[in-house]
């Protein structure tokens, strides 16, 4: 008798566990791969989407690479799929890298997004956008041109030179600049490891080498305190304009210092909350409309259909008299 109740009590067991699997299964799993782990940005974006997650009852992951390492964000990606995760997003810092990663991925039944950064030409399918690479681009360089005139000189600081959004950004203000200021000179476009000891160290020679150098363009958010760093050494706040696109609390002691002029970018927050809402409406097959309405978020946001981008609104611009108002 207590050998059957001992087994009906573990056949209990086993149906609950089971039920239990399955219960925990029914919740959409969200996982996103950032460039680089740990940074403000990305710690605001990891914020958005946890309460994206908690607003659309998903289950959210994000992990990233500690440094712009292509293979170990590639290893990440992987691990993702391979735990069966239904949604996997990252940011590439290699799109070649990502590639074959993807179309296996998309083979295995995972639905493979992009954003922040996009894969072109991958199998990814859609690209959750903060904004258009040619606003950002745009934007950024005629901020500048506000400042210094359109026969200055600036130079130009980004992060690898395998990041696509960057190298997107970068050909937009050399695009800008050839239509629009074709008297402007672009003295350099530096490239670095993802720290801030580099970018430091192009700034100064950029000054150093150029005595007349009017600007400084930082394209990503870890180039920014590098270049206001090596402002503050030079002893050139307010002489020398500086932009990036840099989150607020990455700047803000260099915008109200006056090392860094202005920055370009968006809010973070809202673009992890959106797209863990795109996940979860991939994973369910759910389209989107022209002019989806995200519950939550307070953003223009628009499905673009021929290029497979769900856009999240134009680019802001973060000065002194706005930057202590916005918290990421």
């Amino acid at each position: 008798m207590k050998s059957i109740l001992a087994r009906a009590a573990l056949g209990l067991i086993a149906t609950t566990f089971i039920a239990g699997t399955a219960i925990a299964q029914d919740k959409v799993r969200v996982a996103f791969v950032p460039q680089i782990q740990g940074i403000p940005y990305y710690v605001a974006m990891e914020e958005g989407a946890a309460k994206a997650a908690e607003a659309f009852d998903v289950e959210y992951i994000q992990q990233g690479p500690t440094s712009t390492n292509a293979s170990d964000q590639l290893r990440i990606f992987e691990s993702f799929v391979n735990q069966g995760v239904e949604v996997v997003g990252v940011s590439p810092v290699d799109v070649e890298t990502l590639k074959p990663a993807i179309a296996r991925a998309r083979e295995q039944g995972t639905h493979v997004i992009t954003s922040d950064a996009d894969a072109a030409g991958s199998e990814r399918e859609f690209y959750v956008a903060q904004a258009m690479d040619q606003d950002l681009g745009y934007t950024i360089l005629d901020e500048m041109v506000k400042r210094v005139g359109a026969d200055a000189k600036i130079s130009i600081i980004s992060d690898a030179p395998t990041i696509a959004s960057l190298n997107a950004w970068i050909a937009a203000i050399k695009e800008r600049a050839e239509s629009e200021y074709p008297d402007l000179e672009i003295v350099a476009v530096d490239h670095t490891d993802g720290t801030a000891s580099r970018a430091f160290q192009f700034a100064t020679d950029a000054m150093t080498r150029n005595p007349d150098l009017a600007g400084i363009i930082g394209i990503a958010s870890t180039t920014c305190p590098g270049i206001g760093q090596a402002v503050e050494a030079a002893g050139r706040q307010g002489e020398i304009v500086t932009a990036g696109f840099c989150s607020p609390n990455t700047v803000k002691d260099y915008v109200l210092s006056d090392a860094m002029t202005y920055s370009v970018l968006w809010n973070p927050a809202d673009l992890g909350y959106l797209t863990v809402w795109a996940g979860k409406q991939v994973a369910e097959g759910a389209a989107f409309n022209a002019e989806p309405e995200v519950e939550g978020l307070d953003a223009n946001v628009r499905w673009l259909e021929d290029e497979k981008i769900l856009l999240l609104g134009d680019p802001m611009v973060f000065t002194k008299e706005n930057i202590e108002q916005f918290d990421f």
